[in-house]
């Protein structure tokens, strides 16, 4: 009998040696169900607070009233709710700074308003419960630290899940896009000076009137009044523009900006839109990134002006 019953513990060895372990538990359990349907989500990262509403296929930011940039949310939602925790680690919260788990974060920003390594605070409601996380720190191979507020411990996640440096980086950066194929004229106006009319024609825009163009910084400028973004938006003030920019288009399409420097940086506001968007602009100035901003502010002369 010693052999069939060596046979059978050998078989119930190799049996329980083949097992797979069980897959690590969801970082955030229910968030993949709920997710489709998810109406809310809150943010805090440094002293910012935001909050995320779902517009039917998009997302606003309620207090900005602008829309959310889709390339850090959507990610993050998505990052999060297939996450797992992968690794337990530490349950002391005296530690939690060490891996940017704990909350409030420690302050880490630097003169020019970036998070040397940013993490934040995320919450929404799942199964009719409010959860909590906190994303912190990557992992230097791979993965991120972080943290579901009420958990036994912190958590080593697979999933890559990244917020931006800047809090003003959770806004869409665009202003508006309009193919330039659709684009008809591009008016330049200056003070003291008559306005320039730039028009398409052989070799790019130039200006009306011109048989063709001279230089390309007509295209430039052009390119750049289709298709402008924002790096950051504040209240309208009171600061008077020194240009201003139309851009014509198809029909009766029409945008324009009014643009001014403050130091290095340049400012604009939104001075005429289709109405369908203007809710979008009023009572805000939006300071351009400088690869939208130098080709706004070309020279009259290399322009093609008489």
């Amino acid at each position: 009998m010693r052999g069939p019953a060596l046979s059978a513990l050998a078989l119930l060895v190799l049996s329980a040696c083949s097992r797979e372990a069980p897959p690590p538990a969801p970082l955030v359990p229910g968030l993949a169900e709920a997710l489709p349907a998810l109406a809310e989500v809150r943010l805090q990262q440094g002293d910012a607070s935001l909050v995320f509403e779902r517009e039917g296929e998009e997302w606003r930011i309620r207090d900005a009233a602008w829309r959310a940039d889709r390339r850090w949310l959507q990610p993050l939602l998505l990052g999060l709710a297939n996450a797992r925790c992968d690794e337990a680690r530490t349950a002391d919260p005296a530690r939690f700074e060490r891996i940017g788990v704990a909350w409030p974060a420690a302050a880490g920003v630097s003169p020019d308003g970036a998070f040397a390594r940013p993490t934040g605070r995320l919450s929404f409601i799942v199964d009719g419960r409010e959860m909590a996380v906190v994303v912190g720190y990557p992992q230097a191979r791979g993965g991120t630290y972080v943290r579901v507020e009420g958990a036994l411990h912190s958590c080593l996640s697979a999933a890559t899940l990244r917020l931006p440096a800047r809090v003003s980086e959770w806004f869409d950066p665009q202003l508006w896009r309009i193919p330039i194929e659709r684009v008809t004229a591009v008016v330049v106006e200056d003070p003291g000076a008559d306005a320039l009319r730039l028009v398409p024609g052989e070799g790019g825009f130039r200006p009306e009137g011109a048989i063709i163009a001279l230089t390309p910084d007509a295209d430039a400028l052009a390119s750049a009044l289709a298709a402008p973004r924002q790096l950051d938006l504040r209240a309208a003030g009171s600061a008077e523009p020194t240009r201003l920019l139309r851009l014509e288009g198809e029909g009766s399409l029409t945008y324009a900006l009014a643009v001014w420097r403050e130091g290095e940086a340049t400012w604009a506001r939104v001075i005429a839109a289709p109405d369908e968007a203007s809710a979008w602009y009023q009572g805000r100035e939006f300071r351009l990134p400088e690869d939208v901003a130098a080709p706004l502010w070309a020279d009259r002369g290399t322009l093609g002006a008489p």
